[in-house]
């Protein structure tokens, strides 16, 4: 019986661990070049490059007052008393953090506006991606590198790996 019970929990081992040991099959892609291939990218880059310059505008002119505003109170600050001094120097603070809030908001908005635009397309490429997935039967596809551009595939044994140009394909 004894014998019994330990053939059976071997052959349910090995049973098991069975699947542990089938092969996975991997892909890599470069995102960024994908990306790179469509032209609708190129079209929400220019629209983002037209609202950097709107912005810009926006706040050079302000800049240019928050400027003026300083120099006017250079110029008469020998005059002023010591709390108009203070006073003076309290608003052009405020205005000058005002100004920064300006810029960090409009950088937010144009991050948050450039995503909007990407993310129809990205799930185009993300849906493509699953399609030549599906069809090579592959079980996962990796990104070739980080954001920041660092490698996350060091060494590929085949070219035929790199699934990017089938990606890029599926897109056109």
């Amino acid at each position: 019986m004894k014998k019994r019970t330990i053939f059976v929990t071997l052959f349910l081992s090995l049973f098991l661990l069975q699947g542990a040991f089938a092969q996975v099959k991997i892909g890599y892609t470069n995102p960024a070049r994908v990306l790179s291939q469509l032209p609708e990218v190129e079209e929400v880059d220019q629209q983002i490059q037209q609202l950097i310059e709107e912005r810009d505008a926006e706040l050079a002119e302000k800049a240019t007052n928050l400027q003026q505003v300083f120099s006017d109170y250079e110029a008469s600050m020998n005059s002023m008393t010591e709390e108009e001094r203070g006073v003076q120097e309290q608003e052009l603070m405020q205005m000058n953090q005002q100004f920064e809030e300006e810029r960090s908001n409009m950088m937010n908005e144009i991050r948050q506006r450039r995503q909007e635009l990407m993310a129809p397309i990205i799930e185009r490429m993300n849906t493509a991606m699953a399609e030549v997935a599906e069809e090579q039967g592959l079980d996962l596809i990796l990104n070739e590198g980080t954001s920041y551009g660092d490698a996350i595939i060091f060494y590929a044994g085949s070219e035929r790996l790199n699934v990017t140009e089938d990606i890029i394909e599926k897109l056109k």
